[in-house]
C-alpha cells in the first residue's frame, strides 16, 4: 500500500511541476514570392495584364505590384508583342498594368504570356477567346413598386426572361452580367422631370441560391456552365430582381445584358473566387482551393466573348 501511495506522489509530483527545459519553440517559414498574373482579354481589344507578388498568409501588407516585369505575348510561337507599362495616374484609384498596343485579338486563337521580373520565377499561361453567343430573347415583365425596410427608400421588382442557344458537341461556360441603369432627377416647377445624373448598379445574386450549374459571381452576375441536359439546346431561364431607389431622387434607365462566352478556366477560376467569398463568410465552411492557370505563379489569363443588348423597364 505504502509503494502505491509513493508512485501516485511522484507521478503527482512530475504532472504539477514545471520542466526545466526551455518552451519549445517554431518558426513558421515564409515561402518564396510567386508572381501573380491576372488578365481577362477579349475580341479587339487591347491585352492588359496586372502583375502583382504572392503575399504570405501572416503578411496584412497590401497587395504589391510589379512594376519592372517584363511581359511579352506570342501567338502559337510567334512572339507578337511585348507589353508596355502603364503607370497609375496621380490622384486616381487605378493600379498599374501592361498593355497590348499593335495586337488586336482573334477568335479561336491560343494566345501565350511569359511573364519575367527580377523578384520571382518566370510564369506562362495559355488561353483563347472562344465563339460569342447571342441572346434570343430578353424581355422584362410584372415590373412593381413598393415599400422598403430603409424609410427613405422603395423597392423595384421585375422578372426577367432570357435564353440562348447552347452550341452542341462541346462543353461551354459562360457569365451574365446585368447593369442597371439608375437615374438622379430633381423635379421643376412645371412638374416636368430633369435627369441630373446617370449611372450604372451591377446586379449581384444571392450565393445561397447556387447549384451545380450556376454561381454567383463575386462582382455580380452569374457563371453558368451548360450540361446533358440543355448541351446544344436553347437555355431558358428567369430571374426575379429587386433594386432600392431613392425616394424622390432616382427611377430607373435601361437595363443592360452582357452574355460572354468564356473559356472553362473563366469559369472555373471566379467559380472558386466566389465560393471562396462565400465561404469565408460562415466559420465552419470547407476551405476552397483556387484554380488557376499559370505555369509556375498564381492567377489567370482567360478570353471570353460578350454580345450586348439592353431593355426598357417600363
Amino acid at each position: 500500500m505504502f509503494r502505491q501511495l509513493l508512485h501516485l506522489a511522484i507521478l503527482l509530483m512530475l504532472l504539477i511541476t514545471p520542466g526545466c527545459e526551455q518552451p519549445a519553440s517554431f518558426s513558421l517559414e515564409t515561402p518564396e514570392p510567386k508572381l501573380v498574373v491576372v488578365s481577362n482579354f477579349t475580341l479587339d481589344k487591347a491585352v492588359q495584364v496586372y502583375v502583382s507578388k504572392s503575399q504570405f498568409i501572416l503578411d496584412e501588407q497590401k497587395e504589391e505590384y510589379v512594376l519592372d516585369a517584363t511581359v511579352e505575348i506570342y501567338e502559337d510561337d510567334e512572339h507578337l508583342e511585348t507589353l508596355e507599362f502603364v503607370k497609375p495616374k496621380s490622384g486616381l484609384s487605378e493600379v498599374p498594368y501592361f498593355t497590348t498596343r499593335n495586337l488586336v485579338p482573334k477568335v479561336n486563337t491560343t494566345y501565350t504570356i511569359q511573364v519575367e521580373a527580377p523578384c520571382c520565377a518566370p510564369v506562362m499561361a495559355k488561353s483563347k477567346i472562344p465563339n460569342s453567343i447571342s441572346l434570343l430573347s430578353a424581355s422584362i415583365s410584372e415590373f412593381a413598386v413598393g415599400e422598403s425596410q430603409e424609410i427613405e427608400k422603395f423597392l423595384a421588382t421585375y422578372l426577367v426572361r432570357l435564353s440562348f442557344e447552347d452550341p452542341g458537341e462541346e462543353k461551354n461556360y459562360y457569365h451574365l452580367s446585368l447593369l442597371q441603369q439608375i437615374h438622379e432627377y430633381t423635379l421643376e416647377e412645371g412638374g416636368d422631370t430633369v435627369i441630373t445624373h446617370s449611372y450604372l448598379q451591377s446586379l449581384v445574386f444571392n450565393p445561397e441560391d447556387n447549384d451545380n450549374n450556376r454561381v454567383a459571381h463575386i462582382n455580380g452576375g452569374l457563371l453558368m456552365e451548360d450540361n446533358l441536359i440543355n448541351n446544344g439546346q436553347v437555355i431558358s431561364f428567369e430571374l426575379p430582381l429587386n433594386i432600392k431607389l431613392k425616394k424622390d431622387q432616382e427611377i430607373l434607365g435601361k437595363l443592360f445584358l452582357e452574355l460572354r462566352a468564356v473559356t472553362e478556366e473563366y469559369y472555373r477560376y471566379f467559380s472558386d473566387l466566389s465560393r471562396q467569398k462565400q465561404s469565408s463568410d460562415s466559420p465552419f465552411s470547407e476551405p476552397v482551393i483556387i484554380y488557376d492557370n499559370i505555369d509556375g505563379g498564381l492567377g489567370i489569363f482567360a478570353g471570353y466573348n460578350a454580345s450586348l443588348d439592353s431593355l426598357y423597364i417600363q
